[in-house]
């Protein structure tokens, strides 16, 4: 182990825990963690409002209700998460006081509360959408789950970037020992950021909560604002990118962290968001997961795998046959029939190379993350 005690802090700024209350009212003690996770709260929920309001432009309440839910359930699912591995005790399960909310038990707990409540919200023919860009004629479509995954998810991030900051405060979840040779390093923490001078083991660790804020923040700019400007990517491809963001970033700084903070199950679980996030991400883009747009989100895995054995089925058996069936003379009706799919195929060519000559403007086109046709 190093010594890098050459800079150590004013004793009367060392750390206690006094550190850990902004304020008093009356009895009721206020804590900087709990007013940076509510910060935190607040900066996502308004990331996505921004995202669904002026850049999607689609029904806003079914979030606003979600919200509603959300927010105590992210808290209950950090809270069993952390009792889980360990942070905290079954015991003292209501009692938030001694700490331990781990992020990735909320994050699992609300997406699987979405997965649920979008899907049945949406139905609902006043979220629907009268779309009049994707086709002369005007359509009505229900707006996508993906879509809004891709406005909400990214937006965890910011709500990371700040609460981080709360253990800080508490002094909490921070890194191993910096080595004595990075003099400079140690003494840019003693004046600035001297609560990262661990009273109780005598020596300066890593700022964790730093290095994740910021990674996460570089994150959010990336996911929330450069991802959209990418006309190749699909709905569900941004969304599906913070959780192989997340996994990323988890496992580079777990190496980092102090041995009291670190669980044999957070490598297991990093895998698997980063697994997970790959999968997603390639299952969007080969447009398999879209599929299941024009059905109910209810069976949606059978119904898929029977449109694909339905098209094996045309393409592999049916149509052979087909090419020995005596031509029989066609009727006015029927000669209707093919002038329309001629139109329509037309129509399919013109749409296609307009598509083309928009992914050269660098934007995404609207129906590729906007609607499901599934109405």
């Amino acid at each position: 182990m190093f010594s890098n005690l050459l800079f150590i802090p004013d004793p009367s700024t060392l750390w206690n825990d006094s550190y850990k209350i902004a304020f008093k009212i009356g009895s009721l003690e206020v804590a900087w963690y709990g007013i940076f996770i509510m910060i935190g709260f607040i900066a996502s929920i308004t990331l996505a409002i921004v995202k669904l309001r002026y850049w999607y432009k689609i029904p806003i309440d079914p979030f606003y209700y979600f919200c509603l839910m959300g927010i105590p359930t992210a808290i209950l699912g950090a809270r069993i998460w952390s009792c889980c591995i360990g942070d905290a005790s079954w015991s003292n399960f209501f009692n938030f006081k001694t700490g331990g909310l781990a992020i990735e038990g909320g994050v699992v707990l609300t997406i699987l509360l979405a997965l649920w409540w979008f899907p049945f919200i949406l139905k609902k023919p006043k979220y629907c959408i009268r779309d009049t860009l994707t086709s002369d004629t005007p359509v009505v479509r229900q707006v996508s789950l993906w879509t809004y995954a891709d406005a909400i998810i990214p937006c965890i991030l910011i709500g990371q970037v700040i609460g981080r900051w709360g253990n800080y405060f508490n002094q909490e979840l921070y890194g191993s020992e910096i080595s004595a040779d990075n003099i400079g390093y140690i003494e840019f923490l003693a004046k600035h950021l001297p609560f990262m001078y661990i009273v109780d083991k005598g020596y300066y660790a890593h700022p964790l909560f730093l290095y994740e804020s910021s990674i996460n923040l570089v994150g959010l700019i990336i996911l929330y604002v450069g991802l959209e400007f990418i006309p190749a990517i699909n709905s569900g491809t941004i969304s599906s990118s913070y959780i192989l963001w997340y996994g990323i970033v988890r496992i580079i700084l777990e190496p980092l962290r102090d041995t009291k903070y670190s669980f044999a199950s957070t490598y297991i679980m990093t895998g698997l968001w980063i697994a997970i996030g790959i999968t997603l991400i390639i299952l969007n883009q080969l447009n398999i997961i879209s599929k299941t747009r024009k059905y109910n989100c209810k069976f949606a895995i059978i119904k898929t795998i029977k449109h694909w054995f339905k098209i094996w089925i045309n393409k592999i058996v049916l149509f052979p046959l087909k090419k020995y069936e005596t031509i029989k003379p066609q009727n006015q009706e029927q000669q209707q029939k093919q002038a329309k799919l001629k139109f329509y195929k037309e129509k399919q060519v013109n749409e296609n190379k307009e598509f083309e000559l928009l992914k050269k403007q660098f934007v995404r086109k609207p129906e590729n993350y906007l609607y499901y046709l599934g109405r």
